[in-house]
């Protein structure tokens, strides 16, 4: 068992998800240690966000908000009261027509870095009957894609804008961040969780090297040879033998690459708490390519992405059955990375 005095790690950066799944004039709400806030990008692009919590009737601002022109800027309507109540990126209120003069909706500050979202969150605290939010002191930088190890032949550095964009998922998970960092950095589980989709019989971990908060190693996967594996479809797209890169910067982020022809593939695995209990994951992912046309004309990306689909759900079925108490008595030779990860969060 793992335990910690900071189970929501507050000071970690967080990535909200890339800038391009946050659509114009469409108000999201997203969790983030304990809080709601409401997100949305305006007709100039810039993305704003902001306690959810209406401070006139405690209306649910994500839930039924709309965006409306006030003297030619994007504000947000309160669901109840719109006529009325109308929210600006900066916290600024427009009340019966007139715009507050100063901040009165705490505002959650974002970056936007290599076209994801990224904040530290803001820390409520409870007094008198009201609260209060101020910026959480950053404890660590936002991960940097220009320090990536063991990237296919060619490349030194991963340019996101430069890549195509294939796939993205975002789903709720009920575990603590401790669980899905010991998951993505389980090496064994790839032959375990994942071997009727993996297709893997045995693992194995190389080259693994940290830097404090920052991991990174070479995962072989060998396949199964059953004749259960040939008949499986996936096994049209998994090698006999063949090697991801991790690169993982605790505790929110890892990027999982590989060469395909040549060129590259990348995996952007992001998680945030929304609560102690709960987190949520997101996958991205990225190919350096143009499909064929024999690849069109079979479905590779079709296929591809419904593989995608399977390994995030059985991770999600996973991390969901795991239990928080228990005494750890076995340890297996490729938990390396996972115990290093553990022992970083600890001390976090």
């Amino acid at each position: 068992m793992m335990k910690t005095a900071n189970p929501m790690y507050e000071g970690a950066p967080w990535c909200l998800g890339r800038y391009e799944s946050f659509e114009v004039d469409k108000p999201r709400q997203i969790t983030l240690l304990n809080h709601d806030y409401v997100v949305w990008r305006d007709k100039v692009g810039n993305l704003n966000a902001i306690d959810n919590i209406c401070p006139h009737a405690g209306a649910n601002l994500a839930q039924g908000g709309y965006i409306v022109d006030f003297q030619g800027k994007d504000c947000l309507a309160c669901p109840y009261h719109g006529n009325k109540v109308q929210f600006f990126g900066d916290g600024k209120v427009a009340i019966d027509g007139n715009i507050s003069n100063q901040a009165i909706q705490p505002v959650l500050p974002l970056e936007i870095v290599d076209g994801l979202v990224w904040t530290y969150g803001l820390s409520w605290s409870e007094k008198d009957g009201k609260l209060t939010a101020k910026a959480i002191e950053p404890k660590l930088p936002i991960p940097d894609f220009n320090h990536i190890h063991y990237l296919p032949k060619n490349y030194d550095r991963i340019q996101l804008e430069k890549l195509n964009h294939i796939y993205s998922r975002s789903e709720l998970v009920k575990c603590n961040i401790a669980q899905a960092v010991w998951n993505i950095h389980d090496g064994e589980h790839f032959a375990g969780t994942h071997r009727d989709t993996m297709l893997s019989q045995e693992i194995k971990i190389d080259n693994l090297i940290q830097d404090e908060h920052k991991l990174a190693w070479e995962l072989t996967l060998y396949k199964r040879t059953d004749s259960a594996t040939k008949k499986n479809k996936m096994s049209l797209l998994l090698e006999p033998e063949f090697i991801q890169a991790f690169n993982t910067f605790l505790p929110s982020l890892a990027v999982v690459t590989l060469g395909f022809q040549g060129k590259l593939i990348a995996g952007i695995v992001t998680i945030y708490p929304e609560t102690e209990k709960s987190i949520r994951i997101c996958l991205d992912s990225y190919i350096d390519l143009e499909f064929s046309w024999w690849q069109k004309l079979i479905g590779v990306k079709r296929i591809s992405n419904a593989f995608r689909d399977r390994l995030i759900m059985e991770d999600i079925s996973i991390m969901e059955n795991l239990y928080t108490t228990f005494n750890q008595k076995i340890s297996l030779k490729n938990d390396t990375p996972s115990q290093l990860a553990m022992n970083y969060l600890q001390q976090f």
